[in-house]
């Protein structure tokens, strides 16, 4: 019930469409009665009494009725299709909104494909809830008229009709060759949504490093609206089906109410009872029938929409303060302060249940504008957290963390993040052409700079060769780039937002020497001048930097320059012995 509840409080905004939607539902069910009402009349007015007026006016009276009840039922469906897709619509934003304020954490322990089918399938079938609402009502009133009407009668004939079914097979047919048509556009349309979505959780790091939420709110807002325009376009056919449809074999009913009339009128017939009883009992088959379908619809959608609520519901960990520190300018000083941290995750660890794991305990460490930061370690040693922790990916459990002399969970995410590059080891294109995916790192970019950078990343030879240079679209996450010039787009992006702190996540590993060559080239002078971070698993890309961190245990084990902490014979050499032998490069 609370799920009923809270997508119905969703609809608040739509009330006169409820009402709207209800009357007509309303009228429609009073509608659907009456061809079993007026069977009464038939039986004494025209069967009994041969009264030919009378039955011109029935005649008359069904084909409008059917009329009413078809324009009544067009305009209730549409209404609450209208109603249900702009919800799902609104629902599907707010997921969206949510999931780009929720940190690292919460996507570390969610899967994809999981949160896609949440977003995209489970919303849709929460379109349920709504539409059977209306139903139920129309039902009900079905329901308890054909009943009401049968203890009326009291009396039972039989009759049996069947009209115009090469019409209706045909009308069928035509009607499913359009849905088909704009079913195939609609799913087109979901899996449009389902890229947008795709690259957002993918690229998370990414987006929230250049800022680049409202971009691609933007994208997901376009593609969720051509879905919903293409769903309105085949709820109106759908909607207009039945209708269509009751309303012809009305029309081929009246016409043998008619017809038979004027036969018992001519004496060529023997008068009989007109079945209203059994043509009220076919009708009250229908709300049967879709209501015992309805509770099966309910309990599904219940179940998808515990599954939406629940990334609505989620805990955003890491917020901006109401009023935070806006970083006009950024010189790239970062400051360690007795920083810890830890990940909240249950584990066994010596036959004892523990809570958090820790990855950085008591870390101290000053670097100055411009400084090369090299990270090294052994797997797990918490390179990259240390590096997450600046731009606020996750927040610190312990201590703080400064840039400029200002702690980090002071400052706006978009002030400080607009200072901050990373460069990840797996490149991430985005859907779209060349010249799109460098100017994400400066949206206001123009053309002039974003070549510019692309010369800088050594990057603008490769892409006038391109089929449309600039302008050539890429595949899904640049499928139609190699490794190479993929990494050498991320570069010019970084080059083109001119960040005051770059990190680099091993930037030239897993590339052939030529590539990897032209990349150091771009990478060096991408570092000139900016305070930069380097995570490295091959040693040998580290011999320059001003200051190496070598992490071990939770901590910072040694700290100094290649050759310093080659000569101190301690970690650092063994992972270089490990490496490149017993004799140094």
């Amino acid at each position: 019930m609370h799920v009923i509840k809270r997508i119905l409080g969703l609809c608040r905004d739509y009330k006169m469409h409820f009402v709207i939607g209800m009357f007509c539902s309303a009228i429609a069910a009073v509608c659907t009665i009456y061809p079993a009402y007026i069977m009464k009349s038939i039986v004494n007015d025209v069967l009994v009494s041969k009264d030919l007026v009378v039955l011109n006016w029935i005649a008359l009276s069904v084909i409008i009725v059917m009329l009413v009840k078809g324009i009544a039922s067009f305009l209730s469906s549409y209404i609450m299709v209208y109603v249900a897709q702009t919800v799902l619509r609104n629902i599907r934003s707010m997921c969206f909104d949510k999931l780009s304020k929720l940190s690292l954490t919460f996507y570390e322990k969610q899967r994809t494909g999981e949160l896609m089918s949440r977003i995209t399938s489970d919303v849709a079938v929460l379109q349920n809830l709504v539409n059977d609402f209306i139903k139920f009502i129309s039902d009900i009133i079905q329901l308890v008229g054909f009943c009401s009407y049968i203890f009326y009668l009291h009396w039972k004939l039989a009759f049996l009709s069947i009209i115009i079914i090469p019409v209706i097979g045909f009308i069928i047919s035509r009607f499913s060759k359009k849905m088909k048509m704009i079913g195939a556009k609609t799913q087109g349309r979901i899996g449009d949504i389902a890229t947008v979505l795709q690259e957002f959780i993918t690229g998370i790091k990414v987006i929230k490093s250049f800022t680049l939420e409202k971009l691609l709110r933007e994208r997901f807002e376009n593609a969720n609206r051509a879905s919903f325009k293409e769903i309105m376009r085949g709820s109106r056919i759908n909607a207009s089906t039945t209708p269509v449809i009751e309303f012809i074999n009305s029309c081929g009913l009246a016409l043998i109410f008619w017809y038979g009339g004027r036969e018992v009128v001519a004496g060529n017939l023997d008068a009989g009872q007109v079945v209203s009883f059994l043509t009220a009992l076919v009708g009250l088959f229908t709300p049967i029938r879709d209501l015992s379908r309805m509770s099966n619809s309910i309990s599904m959608a219940i179940g998808a929409g515990e599954r939406v609520f629940e990334i609505l519901d989620a805990e955003i960990d890491i917020k901006e303060k109401e009023e935070p520190t806006i970083l006009e300018s950024c010189s790239g000083a970062v400051d360690f302060k007795n920083v810890s941290f830890c990940y909240d995750v249950k584990r066994i660890d010596k036959g004892i249940v523990r809570e958090q794991l820790d990855v950085l305990k008591n870390i101290d460490f000053s670097i100055k504008p411009g400084e090369i930061i090299a990270l090294v370690g052994p797997s797990g040693s918490g390179k990259s957290t240390f590096v997450n922790l600046i731009p606020r990916f996750f927040d610190v459990k312990g201590g703080s963390i400064e840039i400029d002399g200002k702690d980090v969970r002071d400052l706006s995410f978009s002030s400080m993040r607009k200072h901050i590059a990373m460069v990840p080891q797996d490149t991430l294109l985005f859907s779209g052409t060349i010249e799109e995916n460098i100017r994400l790192g400066r949206l206001d970019a123009t053309n002039e700079e974003i070549k510019e950078a692309a010369k800088l990343a050594n990057a603008h030879n490769f892409i006038l060769n391109q089929p449309n240079g600039y302008d050539t679209v890429l595949g899904e996450r640049g499928v139609n780039l190699s490794g190479g010039q993929a990494q050498r787009i991320a570069l010019a992006r970084a080059f083109l937002k001119d960040p005051a702190i770059l990190i680099l996540d091993e930037a030239t590993s897993a590339l052939d020497s030529e590539t990897e060559n032209l990349i150091k080239e771009s990478l060096n002078l991408l570092m000139k001048n900016r305070t930069t971070f380097m995570i490295a698993h091959r040693l040998s890309t580290v011999v320059n930097a001003d200051k190496i961190l070598v992490l071990n245990d939770c901590k910072i084990a040694e700290v100094g320059k290649h050759q310093e902490l080659l000569d101190k014979q301690g970690l650092y050499a063994q992972l270089y012995r490990s490496q490149y032998g017993e004799q140094p490069e």
